[in-house]
Formats: C-alpha cells, structure tokens, sequence
C-alpha cells in the first residue's frame, strides 16, 4: 500500500472504503473524492468536528510532505476549495488555526480574489 493512503488511512479511518477503492489510484483522485466527503460533512446540522479535523490534518501532512504529487493533490483538491461554499468556510476556523489559513492564502486566492479571502479571515478570525 502507497504510503499517502496508508496515511490517509490512519488519519480518515471512516472513509476507508474511499480510500481503498480501485478507482482511487493517485493522491489527486483521493482528494477530489476526500474534498466531496468533507464538504457533505460541513453541510450536516451538526457538523463533526473531530472528523472534519482529521481532515485538515491529513492535508497538513500531504502538504508538508517531500513527494511533489502529494503535496500537490493537497493543495489543488482540498486547499483551493475550502471557500467555495459557506458551511465549508465556517467550519475552518474549528478544525485549523488562523495561522494555517494563512498559510494556504495564497491557495485560496486562487478561486477568490484577495479581498475575499481577507473578508473571511476578518469574519472567521
């Protein structure tokens, strides 16, 4: 087993049968997936907290990590999309700190422009 799902694995054992799948044959494709699972979460009542954690925490760890594909599924099919729906937007600030956003600001700019994103940060933080 690939180290990125053996990690994604440990971090996201509820979604094992995603992680598993044969149609998830690279970190880019486990993120597409992971992104869509996290933004159904977000929309719940009551969202889980603990869960959507373990999510910002397996892409801390692709993003740190010295395997370019890794980082860049991170980035590209997580990151980018964190703004791209209120609910998921509103949950960012439960499971990451404010340094950490600001961190992937320049991901974020992508899909809004700078001033968006210093609104959600004023709003947020």
């Amino acid at each position: 087993m690939s180290r990125w799902r053996r990690k994604a694995s440990d971090f996201l054992p509820e979604q094992q049968s995603l992680i598993a799948s044969k149609l998830v044959d690279s970190p880019m494709m486990l993120w597409v997936e992971l992104q869509w699972e996290f933004r159904k979460l977000c929309e719940l009542e009551h969202p889980p907290i603990e869960h959507l954690s373990r999510f910002w925490n397996y892409c801390d760890w692709c993003l740190l990590n010295s395997d370019d594909d890794i980082r860049t599924a991170a980035a590209l099919g997580f990151c980018e999309q964190l703004l791209s729906s209120d609910a998921m937007a509103k949950i960012l600030p439960k499971i990451m700190k404010r340094s950490d956003f600001l961190d992937i600001r320049s991901l974020l700019e992508y899909h809004n422009t700078p001033e968006e994103v210093d609104r959600w940060l004023l709003e947020l933080w």
